[in-house]
């Protein structure tokens, strides 16, 4: 067994857990409804799956994806990979300067008031932070099987 063989199966299972982790969000957000308690810990769950699988995951993506590139088959050259990183670069940018801030304060206004519209404001921020930040990470998953250029 080839050593690119081993990074592209890393590079798949870390896909699976990380896009996977992200994906569940919203429906956890939607199924804790406007009690607060139940808003804020599924907000607390989802951020500890964040930092505990997302985050890593999307780590292990970069650093085998990396790998695979510089131990042979493809060359940093190709237009989807660049795309690729470049996509990447960006979902990591918005999910750490304006994703995680969204998602505090959809938090803090759940624990003062879930009904009211600063939380309702909150919410749909984060939501459509995580909307944008997945549709990047759906357009690099599209680039990285079909590489199209």
């Amino acid at each position: 067994m080839s050593l690119h063989l081993v990074l592209r199966l890393i590079h798949v299972l870390a896909a699976i857990v990380a896009v996977g982790a992200n994906l569940t969000y919203a429906f956890w957000l939607r199924r804790a409804g406007t009690d607060g308690d139940r808003i804020a810990f599924t907000i607390a769950a989802i951020q500890r799956l964040d930092r505990t699988f997302a985050n890593p995951g999307y780590l292990v993506l970069l650093l085998s994806g990396l790998a695979m590139t510089a131990t042979g088959g493809f060359g940093f050259e190709r237009g989807w990979i660049i795309a690729g990183l470049a996509l990447y670069l960006l979902a990591a940018l918005l999910g750490f300067t304006l994703f995680a801030p969204a998602i505090r304060r959809q938090l803090a206004e759940a624990e003062r008031d879930p009904t009211s519209a600063a939380y309702a404001a909150a919410a749909r921020r984060s939501q459509l932070l995580a909307g944008v930040t997945t549709a990047l990470v759906l357009a690099i998953v599209a680039l990285m099987v079909l590489k199209p250029f």
